[in-house]
């Protein structure tokens, strides 16, 4: 054994083979023994030996050091019973901390002018002594005025029926107003005669302010009685006007106006969803806690995320992460299970004219399993593969309108494969490097309803996930690190950098006036990661981190995430 206490062994050769210096004493034969029957638990059982010569009284990293350069400079790592000695030392090595994705940037909109009526104020005298020059003018009359409904649909239609001498479309009257007939020119009195004689022609339009609010409140309650769909009842400003009877082209005092007032009854908004394919919780990925080594452990992860994109209020989400992870064929390779949920997702939205709210639930998110093999290990790296598969068991999405009538809703039915490679490179006790390279293609979509006349969901399309590319590394050393099987046994800061790129672009279901999907192209998220472990009797792990998203943009998911990991070593 290449420890302090025996270099100086009467001997001692470095041509000697390291089994030719094994003295026959008590003491060797005890450590011989120990080997021997570490070789045959490891035969026998399938399992990799408990015992390592890092975990033996007396023994620190710094000898395990030593141990893994005399061997490998003598070639004879491939030596069983060494090579046990000292694999807690990778094994040991904390799992990444991981940061943050939400998943696809889902999205709705809608922006349509469901309807469109107009109010007449007619024969409006203006006064015979206008105001002065520099003031606007104002005309009211004993109402009420009536709400319409015509294929006419702008001022700018009826100017030019009436300079062509072409007869009026027929308009119904669709509800009346108890107010007084009104206008209030936008112009002055002397910008208005400028106009009417820079024209030469009649029936020119004059610019309105808006008319009183009760007029908005008669036309809204029309509107209401004439759609299924909520909407907004907005003026339109741009398409309303005065015209002067008979077409006349000055302004002198004593001309008789029209008045037009057109509104418009809408749906406009532009909102951020929850991933449909995560249910609110957000996606998982190999990296997020993940170890590059088959291992047998269970674990807890918590995130607590800063303003996450599509909780539209910026309110934090919090989710845990309960999982474990199961060794087979002697530590070759691995089954794994994460069961995600969060104590205030977001699926479920509420649509009041225009502004969304949303509620916060718990919920479960997908259960994710992961498959692992160890492909290839030397003394100082090892490399592993394996395949995620992600069930779609979260929540759907939904949007209501404020009086509980259903807008869409968005199934989580996709099935996602994950298909990975893990890195980890330990060139001592101290140092260690580990990364991911992870590829996410969705197998299947999430089916898309949509209620796009207000009688009711129905089957617009399909949504299918964009496929993802994640790129994890990170760095980190043992500053403190020792065997004992008690108290505080290892501290070790961490950095990591975390890189998520959409392959291609996201789908879009359209119907009516909505569209729910993709609309902010492709993705490229790329976050920091800085933490450190905390390593209890050897065997238990506690790891703290903070996550930050660099840049800005459509693509920012969240402005930072706190991640805590705990991981319970049950064995190599």
């Amino acid at each position: 054994m290449i420890l302090n206490e025996h270099v100086d062994e009467p001997g001692w050769s470095e041509k000697t083979p390291l089994l030719d210096q094994i003295m026959v004493t008590p003491c060797k034969i005890a450590q011989l023994s120990i080997v021997l029957l570490a070789l045959q638990s490891y035969l026998l059982a399938g399992e990799l030996p408990e015992l390592s010569l890092s975990d033996s009284p007396g023994v620190d990293s710094t000898a395990c050091d030593e141990l893994v350069g005399e061997l490998s400079a003598r070639k004879q790592w491939d030596r069983p019973d060494q090579r046990g000695f000292c694999s807690d030392i990778r094994y040991r090595a904390p799992a990444m901390i991981g940061d943050f994705f939400g998943g696809s940037q889902l999205g709705l909109r809608g922006d349509s002018v469901l309807d469109r009526l107009f109010i007449v104020a007619d024969d409006l005298d203006a006064p015979l002594v206008l105001p002065a020059n520099g003031s606007t003018l104002t005309v009211t009359e004993p109402g009420p005025v009536g709400i319409f409904s015509s294929s006419i649909t702008t001022v700018q239609q009826l100017q030019a029926l009436f300079r062509a001498g072409s007869p009026l479309p027929g308009v119904t009257l669709q509800g009346t107003i108890n107010d007084n007939a009104t206008l209030t020119t936008l112009d002055t009195i002397a910008q208005i005669q400028s106009q009417l004689g820079s024209t030469g022609l009649g029936y020119d339009i004059i610019l309105l302010q808006s008319p009183p609010g009760t007029y908005a409140t008669g036309v809204n309650a029309v509107f209401q009685s004439r759609n299924t769909i909520p909407g907004t009842t907005q003026f339109n400003s741009g398409n309303s006007g005065a015209l002067i009877q008979g077409g006349a082209d000055t302004l002198n005092g004593g001309e008789d106006f029209n008045a037009f007032y057109f509104y418009d009854y809408i749906v406009r908004f532009n909102t951020a969803l929850a991933d449909a394919s995560s249910g609110g919780v957000g996606r998982t990925k190999i990296a997020d806690g993940g170890s590059v080594l088959p291992q047998n452990r269970l674990f807890f992860r918590y995130n607590h995320v800063q303003n996450a994109a599509f909780t539209n209020s910026g309110q934090p989400l919090n989710r845990f992460t309960p999982g474990f992870e199961r060794s087979w064929f002697a530590g070759l390779a691995s089954i794994e299970l994460r069961a995600p949920f969060a104590t205030d997702a977001t699926t479920t939205y509420a649509l009041d004219n225009g502004t969304f709210s949303n509620g916060n639930d718990t919920r479960f998110g997908n259960l994710t399993l992961y498959a692992k093999a160890l492909m290839l290990q030397t003394e100082q790296f090892a490399i592993s593969g394996g395949l995620g598969l992600m069930l779609p068991t979260a929540s759907d999405i939904r949007v209501n309108y404020a009086n509980g009538t259903s807008l869409l809703e968005v199934q989580n039915q996709s099935v996602h494969l994950q298909p990975f490679l893990g890195g980890l490179y330990t060139p001592n006790s101290r140092f260690f490097a580990q990364g991911f390279v992870q590829y996410d293609a969705a197998a299947s979509g999430n089916s898309v309803a949509i209620n796009s006349t207000g009688a009711g969901l129905v089957r617009a399309g399909t949504l299918t996930d964009p496929n993802h590319l994640f790129f994890d590394a990170g760095i980190g050393y043992w500053l403190h690190r020792s065997h004992a099987d008690r108290g505080l046994t290892g501290f070790a800061p961490m950095l990591e950098a975390h890189q998520t790129s959409s392959v291609q672009g996201g789908d879009l279901v359209a119907a009516g006036p909505f569209q729910v999907g993709n609309f902010n192209g492709s993705t490229s998220i790329t976050s920091l990661v800085a933490g450190a472990t905390l390593e209890f009797g050897s065997r238990s792990q506690l790891t703290a981190g903070y996550a930050t998203p660099i840049g800005g943009g459509v693509d920012r998911q969240y402005d930072g995430a706190f991640q805590f990991n705990f991981n319970r070593l049950l064995g190599p």
